[in-house]
């Protein structure tokens, strides 16, 4: 990887540390994230991690080289959320999953549709004018991954979630992506967050994932009684196990994600 040169101007605005979108928690963390760190998120199905991605994307300091890369929201849900909390809506947004819908799905039902009715003249000369012709399924992996590499210094991205490229390659592709993500995020000092599920990786995976993180977090979602409470744990931050914390935070219409209560990891 070629050398990077950072300008003194880059260096005085952008410092050396990024906030994380939340306040409370960059003062609970040493005034924020260390640029250069990629943050690996395990998530729990309604825990709150999908608000604190679009979240941490929204200090933009160069909406130009922010991206929020989503594969389960739409982009008119994300759009949504942005505007409610008055997060800023010029940076960049990919929705993988609106995409996979349009290329690969849309032409599956097409085929079954066609198998399930027989074929007719002009559907055969339709089918020559569509996509359904071009068998080659896009390799959606390489694309987020070059998109994030193509990054200048200092960015800002998210990958929410992984889970989209997990069932549907090896194990083996994913770790070799986030290690030349972290290499990458590390050499132009950039701020990387990816959220993944927890839940049926495979066995050895998630401590391979750990491994490679500069920080760890863990969102899970409990009952108490009638309510549930929402917590991000921190289990790793590279050089500084004083900041490893249980946090339990709240939602709320005018800070989203904010921590009520924060308790040290003995």
């Amino acid at each position: 990887m070629a050398d990077v040169k950072f300008s003194a101007e880059d260096e005085e605005f952008f410092g050396k540390v990024g906030s994380f979108g939340v306040a409370k928690f960059d003062g609970v963390m040493g005034g924020g994230v260390p640029r250069g760190f990629t943050i690996i998120a395990f998530t729990q199905t309604g825990s709150g991690s999908d608000l604190f991605a679009k979240q941490f994307t929204s200090p933009a300091e160069e909406p130009d080289n922010t991206i929020l890369i989503s594969t389960n929201e739409a982009q008119k849900e994300i759009i949504r959320v942005y505007e409610k909390y008055k997060w800023p809506l010029d940076i960049g947004v990919r929705t993988i999953g609106e995409e996979y819908n349009a290329s690969v799905l849309e032409r599956d039902l097409l085929a079954s549709r066609y198998r399930l009715e027989g074929f007719q003249l002009q559907d055969i000369q339709r089918l020559a004018q569509t996509r359904f012709v071009d068998t080659e399924n896009r390799d959606f992996l390489t694309e987020v991954t070059n998109e994030v590499m193509a990054l200048g210094p200092y960015y800002r991205a998210v990958i929410d979630s992984m889970d989209f490229f997990s069932q549907r390659n090896e194990s083996s592709r994913i770790i070799s992506m986030l290690r030349m993500l972290q290499a990458h995020t590390q050499v132009m000092r950039g701020i990387l967050l990816v959220t993944l599920s927890a839940e049926g990786m495979p066995p050895g995976m998630k401590q391979e994932v750990a491994s490679i993180a500069d920080m760890v977090l863990e969102f899970k979602v409990r009952t108490i009684g009638t309510d549930f409470e929402t917590s991000m744990t921190v289990t790793k931050f590279r050089n500084a196990p004083e900041n490893l914390r249980i946090l339990v935070f709240r939602v709320t219409p005018e800070e989203g994600i904010t921590p009520e209560t924060v308790e040290r990891i003995a």
